[in-house]
């Protein structure tokens, strides 16, 4: 039996993805290519020592949680329908980074890397949140179904006869 083509809202869904895919893949290629600029810009200071273990340390975490997010959004393009819950990730990691540096903000540390973050994350998490529930609007996720009880099979007596 053929599959159903996909709705508009799921094409939508992976077109979005498979967008976010290549920017959260060039922005790991870019991190990993440039770690100390990266760590330049990031920090805004133009004379910091971008090239100690610090940066470094930046450089890898950025690079992997670039490429999970990348490679989430990649799940999700090539079956939007039956893997749109692969997202979510995304729009968690998006909502902690605005949230994280909301909270550091607030605090009293002012960082215009900090702001930068949150300008760039949560337009995206509102963004990937949306596309994502109106990818299947109406439907709400289910806990997992348990296997339906078994029926209990007539027990069958073997005998032995003798010819």
């Amino acid at each position: 039996m053929p599959t159903p083509e996909l709705t508009p809202q799921e094409t939508r869904l992976a077109s979005f993805c498979r967008l976010l895919s290549a920017v959260y893949f060039g922005g790991a290629l870019s991190f990993a290519a440039f770690p100390t600029l990266t760590f330049r810009i990031a920090t805004l200071d133009a004379a910091a020592d971008s090239s100690g273990p610090a940066a470094t340390f930046w450089s890898v975490l950025a690079v992997g949680m670039m490429t999970a997010l990348g490679t989430a959004c990649l799940v999700v393009a090539a079956r939007p329908r039956e893997r749109r819950h692969a997202i979510l990730p995304v729009a968690a990691a998006k909502l902690t980074c605005s949230a994280l540096a909301a909270v550091h903000l607030l605090a009293g540390e002012r960082s215009a890397a900090l702001l930068a973050v949150i300008v760039a994350d949560l337009p995206l998490f509102a963004l990937t949140l949306a596309v994502y529930r109106a990818a299947a609007p109406g439907v709400h996720s289910a806990p997992a179904r348990e296997a339906p009880p078994a029926e209990e099979q007539p027990k069958i007596q073997l005998k032995i006869s003798k010819p």
